[in-house]
């Protein structure tokens, strides 16, 4: 299958937690060692120093790297980060998706925030990646029903009844498959809503990069539905982004 991962990144963290890459040649060689064609990648700055900092540094690593496409950090224009210029900048340097970590960059993921960046992002069809915070989820999609957004991490223990009442009512939300691994959690959910919600991504370096493409490549789905998912689904994505 043609693998696109939609979530893995790299860089030294302050505190290492799994596997750690500390350049794109390490996490390409982790790729090419699990057969996985393209990532969209984070670069750990972009979580655990600052945005800007860490935007940069996505862009400089992977630059040689076609293999390889940025995701870009988000912050509330409050901080003196001008939407324009942001707009801006994704446009120049063809960034088709973005990340939000509310948690450790300690602001409200919403409308109030945010409003005149959301709106940009339905406009140009920029997915939006962010963990299972879901109230924020549920209100951000109530307030901003056409964005496309992807959660990612979200536990596999089985965070369904969290976000299927989601999925039914908004059709743009996806969810990766990083830590979906409940017993028979892909095959029902792809029975119910089939398979173009789901984008495979491996969450690593936290989570080990094969534990994802496993689970998927021995789901009880169609081929097709693998495919799709494996990294059809995410091409689609940004072949929809109007830069």
């Amino acid at each position: 299958m043609d693998w696109f991962d939609c979530n893995c990144g790299f860089g030294i963290p302050a505190k290492p937690f799994g596997s750690v890459f500390a350049t794109a040649a390490e996490l390409l060689d982790e790729l090419d060692f699990c057969g996985v064609g393209e990532a969209l990648v984070v670069h750990i700055a972009q979580q655990f120093e600052s945005p800007q900092t860490g935007n940069q540094l996505v862009l400089t690593e992977i630059a040689d790297q076609p293999r390889l496409h940025p995701a870009w950090a988000i912050l509330p224009p409050q901080t003196e980060w001008d939407v324009a210029s942001f707009v801006d900048g994704i446009k120049r340097h063809g960034v088709g998706a973005l990340r939000a970590y509310p948690e450790e960059d300690r602001y409200l993921l919403n409308g109030l925030t945010f409003g005149p960046l959301l709106e940009e992002l339905v406009g140009r069809r920029i997915p939006l990646f962010v963990g299972p915070y879901w109230q924020t989820v549920a209100d951000l999609l109530g307030d901003f029903p056409e964005l496309t957004l992807v959660v990612v991490d979200h536990g596999n223990w089985g965070d369904d009844r969290f976000f299927r009442p989601l999925i039914d009512r908004y059709p743009r939300l996806h969810l990766d498959t990083s830590s979906y691994q409940l017993e028979r959690g892909l095959a029902d959910f792809v029975r119910r809503y089939g398979p173009d919600r789901l984008l495979y991504g491996s969450g690593s370096p936290n989570i080990q990069m094969g534990a994802a493409l496993l689970t998927l490549a021995h789901a009880d789905i169609p081929d097709a539905a693998k495919v799709a998912i494996a990294g059809e689904n995410l091409r689609r994505l940004l072949s929809e982004v109007r830069l």
